[in-house]
């Protein structure tokens, strides 16, 4: 069964297979020349293939009566995602099994929304397509039991040394700290060459991150817990690792499934990013509920910013799910770019300031400790909460 980057929404049920129909397969030609000519197609049994390009609509003769619908997607073709929708609102009770020529975090999230049952990859393996079938005609789907989508917040520099990190772990705490019902907090430090979290909450970590990407298939419950390290402020840590990691060696289905593994563990999940984008970066950024861009006020830090926001643009990642924060905001008479001066340069908004720590900080960090252990109602501890209530999401 292909493995999928995320969970499904919360449903109760997904649709089952309706006996006695035929199945209803909708590709391109190509696709279904490699299907009917595979040596154990016949495994499929009642199948009936229909040829159609990915912005050609489905006849509802197709799929009157069949008793499930396994229809090509693909990323760069936007009406084959839209014409699902059309068939999840006309045929609700419909059993729909995506077929992806290539994982995509953003067309998996989309589907998974609209509510299809399960994936299969392309060229089809006739024998798991068959599995995946069968599961249906059971009333199961690739998991048994629909587990909620723990709310993901990305957060990354603009620039190197903007404090991010020290944003993100101070954040963390303040979740945790908060009086909602008990959250299980966990940040993930992607950060894969400089990465230091734990070590600024004073953790040596035994097991890292990279332990996690290399475990392929025996990744599960059991390793992720004796991955973690306890930060001592209320959440979990999966630390960076100990050696510099080459950004382009990450395997990206890994790290997808890795991070389903710990959004179906933990209720809220926080992930600090490389400064440098790739592929798989771009797909967390994709995939986050929140994604909060940390700056400073300067013309460096703003113009890396902007660029930054204009890449999320081209990604069509929405405007209301980024969050620009200005870290070491001065106060008084030595104040850097003014907050109105920087907004009009973003040409957006900034969300939320965060004091600047002066030397508090590095002696706080130094000591393995936030710098609301040291100071907890000063500008900084208060500037944090702030910035903690914005990124709540409710009913999550």
């Amino acid at each position: 069964m292909m493995t999928s980057p995320s969970l499904p929404d919360p449903i109760d049920r997904k649709p089952a297979a309706r006996p006695g129909g035929a199945v209803a397969f909708v590709a391109r030609e190509d696709v279904v020349a490699a299907l009917r000519v595979a040596p154990d197609q016949a495994l499929l049994g009642a199948l009936e293939c229909h040829v159609a390009a990915l912005d050609d609509p489905v006849a509802d003769g197709w799929v009157a009566g069949a008793s499930a619908l396994v229809i090509e997607v693909a990323s760069d073709s936007p009406a084959s995602l839209a014409r699902v929708e059309q068939l999840r609102q006309r045929y609700p009770q419909l059993p729909v099994i995506a077929a992806l020529g290539s994982t995509d975090i953003a067309l998996t999230r989309a589907l998974l929304r609209l509510g299809v049952s399960d994936f299969a990859r392309l060229p089809v393996e006739p024998a798991e397509l068959a599995g995946q079938l069968a599961e249906l005609a059971n009333g199961q789907t690739g998991d048994s039991a629909a587990v909620p989508l723990a709310p993901l917040v990305v957060v990354a520099g603009a620039t190197g040394g903007c404090g991010a990190t020290t944003i993100l772990t101070h954040l963390a705490a303040a979740l945790a700290q908060r009086p909602d019902p008990a959250r299980r907090i966990c940040v993930i430090d992607l950060d894969l060459q400089a990465g230091e979290v734990a070590y600024y909450l004073g953790q040596v970590p035994r097991v890292t991150v990279s332990a996690l990407l290399d475990a392929g298939d025996r990744l599960d419950a059991e390793l992720l817990q004796g991955a973690l390290t306890d930060s001592g402020h209320g959440f979990s840590i999966i630390a960076a690792p100990e050696t510099i990691m080459p950004l382009d060696t990450v395997d990206q289905d890994r790290l997808l499934e890795l991070l389903r593994l710990v959004r179906s563990t933990f209720d809220v999940v926080l992930v600090d990013l490389p400064n440098d984008w790739s592929n798989w970066s771009l797909s967390l950024a994709l995939a986050a509920d929140q994604l909060v861009v940390v700056t400073d006020l300067t013309v460096a830090g703003l113009r890396q910013t902007r660029r930054r926001l204009d890449l999320f643009a081209s990604l069509g990642i929405r405007a209301e799910r980024i969050r620009v924060v200005a870290n070491r905001v001065a106060h008084g008479l030595f104040k850097s770019i003014d907050l109105k001066d920087a907004a009009g340069a973003l040409g957006c908004e900034i969300d939320a300031t965060i004091t600047d720590g002066d030397g508090d900080m590095s002696e706080a960090q130094n000591e393995g400790r936030l710098l609301t252990d040291l100071h907890r109602h000063g500008r900084f501890a208060g500037d944090i909460a702030r910035l903690a209530q914005l990124l709540v999401l409710e009913g999550r």
